[in-house]
């Protein structure tokens, strides 16, 4: 189990750490944890949500999903979710080890580039 508590922190542009975040497990059961910030005044809210599930082939999936709802001027709550999952086939030549590299690249590609500039791209649907 990851915990009772994650603190996670919020990268600025420079990729210095600025805001920690502490997400406390609010539900768990044997597939599913949901962690939230404690405080929040609903509509807005910060969660995350980790999962785990066996497909009909056999992968294991593994789900990590953050999801954050904003009130906009109007007083109407959206959510915007940001999620990745890991699709593990049960062959062993899927080691951790390459996991590990995939998800480095994928962190990679978020962070490069300065100012969030490959998100940026992303979000404006270029390709």
């Amino acid at each position: 189990m990851l915990g009772t508590s994650l603190t996670l922190s919020e990268d600025s542009a420079t990729d210095v750490d600025t805001t920690a975040r502490v997400y406390t497990l609010r539900a768990a059961d044997i597939n599913r944890s949901e962690y939230s910030i404690a405080g929040q005044t609903p509509p807005v809210e910060y969660k995350l949500t980790i999962s785990h599930e066996t497909t009909k082939a056999g992968n294991n999936r593994h789900l990590v999903r953050f999801d954050q709802t904003v009130v906009d001027a109007f007083g109407v709550p959206a959510t915007v979710a940001v999620y990745t999952v890991i699709d593990r086939p049960p062959s062993t030549a899927v080691t951790n080890s390459v996991i590990y590299k995939l998800v480095n690249n994928l962190v990679d590609l978020f962070i490069e580039g300065g100012a969030s500039a490959n998100v940026a791209a992303i979000l404006n649907n270029e390709v």
